[in-house]
């Protein structure tokens, strides 16, 4: 037998040559198609698969969220215009931990792959709807804003 009968190839690219394997399905994969979790190597599908399970929520969920964030952002965004700066900092993150928290909770817990978007999106589009009708736009704004967006956003990852 020679060498080139033996050679295997990437299942999603068939140009290029691997001896790497998905170590739940045992499908050819170059290194560019390879996801290290804690457990070994595996392709993309079986990772997305293992994802999915994670994922339960509903466009209607994705409404909720939504519309929670942005109320709740508000609702920040009046607060920080009570405050002084340094406590508009200090503060944007628990209120942007409790409305993610909230949102969390009134969904029923569920949450889907965009939840996290979905939320920040929410959290920015009230948060300067708000700011825009009362106060007007300012570096304070924009700053708070965005701690509160990442905050929520980071609270909808989901750590496989």
């Amino acid at each position: 037998m020679n060498a080139m009968s033996d050679a295997t190839f990437c299942a999603r690219h068939p140009d290029r040559e691997t001896g790497l394997r998905c170590n739940r399905c045992d499908r050819f994969m170059c290194p560019a198609c390879a996801v290290q979790t804690p457990v070994g190597y595996r392709c993309r599908e079986c990772v997305r698969e293992q994802e999915d399970r994670f994922f339960s929520g509903t466009s209607g969920d994705y409404a909720l969220v939504f519309a929670i964030s942005a109320v709740g952002a508000g609702l920040a965004q009046l607060l920080a215009g009570l405050l002084p700066s340094i406590f508009l900092i200090l503060l944007a993150i628990p209120l942007g931990g409790g409305i993610a928290t909230l949102a969390l909770q009134l969904s029923g817990r569920r949450r889907g792959r965009w939840s996290g978007v979905v939320a920040a999106t929410g959290v920015v589009a009230g948060s300067l709807l708000f700011a825009l009708t009362l106060s007007g736009l300012g570096i304070r704004t924009l700053l708070f804003t965005t701690i509160l967006a990442v905050t929520v956003y980071g609270r909808y990852r989901v750590r496989i």
